[in-house]
């Protein structure tokens, strides 16, 4: 079972810009496309705060294997989720959200 952990709406420059919510953190997040150096860099820096961005994160995309859509694997670290790192999936929305959410990101807890 995956759980929605945030929504994005993604700019026309290509930015996804949201809020990942946890039981204990509001975030505001933004997903931002970079130049790909290497085949293992990151395809997306993920930064938080608002006017001011502290990078918290990377994100490679990624092809779904069943349905062929593209979506991004987002890897996330802060202080508050300790030495473990939220490991969540960016995906798009069948139908844009009322609010222009076109993106949601969604965790799945894997057994250790």
């Amino acid at each position: 079972m995956a759980i929605t952990l945030g929504t994005f709406t993604k700019s026309s420059n290509g930015d996804f810009a949201g809020t990942l919510k946890t039981l204990n953190i509001t975030a505001n997040l933004v997903i931002v496309p970079v130049e790909k150096l290497s085949e293992n860099t990151p395809d997306h820096r993920v930064y938080a705060g608002n006017g001011n961005r502290y990078e918290v994160g990377a994100g490679w995309s990624q092809v779904a294997k069943t349905s062929g859509e593209t979506y991004i694997n987002l890897k996330i670290g802060a202080p508050e989720f300790g030495p473990n790192w939220v490991r969540a999936r960016l995906v798009k929305l069948e139908t844009p959200g009322e609010d222009g959410t076109t993106h949601i990101a969604l965790w799945e807890p894997r057994d250790r």
